[in-house]
């Protein structure tokens, strides 16, 4: 399994676990080391495997197949998949205090940029976020107190 993102092991491990859900979650780098950290964790991907007391849900995003809750989750994760219209679903998804971590490649067909982000979640407290050729990412709090 591959190494979770570095700018995320950097910024999130400083949170309190709570509930989080991993978009597009792939083999599960991501929701490892945060179930590691103490999350509850929720991964969603078209092709998934089991994973250890990791809650995993066969989805296809683009086809609108998993509906993320409003006000549900601590952190939503997403990285290095880009899809417009689940950034309504992302924002209404966490809960105030919460968390958003996005990354996407900057070219090729679900290409997005560091802007794109920023407009999306634009009173949000900006924790993290960069483009370095590859991909852009983007880390914030949603305005509020975490309950």
């Amino acid at each position: 399994m591959n190494i979770p993102a570095i700018e995320l092991t950097e910024h999130l491990r400083a949170l309190p676990p709570g509930r989080a859900l991993d978009l597009a979650c792939g083999g599960g780098r991501h929701a490892v080391w945060l179930r590691d950290a103490g999350w509850s964790v929720t991964g969603v991907d078209q092709v998934v495997q089991p994973i250890d007391r990791v809650t995993v849900i066969r989805a296809d995003l683009e086809a609108g197949e998993f509906a993320i809750e409003p006000g549900t989750w601590d952190l939503i994760l997403c990285w290095l998949y880009w899809q417009e219209n689940l950034l309504p679903s992302i924002e209404a998804g966490v809960r105030s205090g919460g968390v958003v971590a996005l990354a996407g490649k900057l070219t090729g067909r679900f290409a997005t940029s560091l802007d794109l982000y920023r407009r999306a979640f634009p009173d949000w407290e900006e924790i993290a976020a960069g483009e370095d050729g590859f991909k852009a990412f983007f880390i914030a709090r949603k305005p509020g107190t975490r309950t």
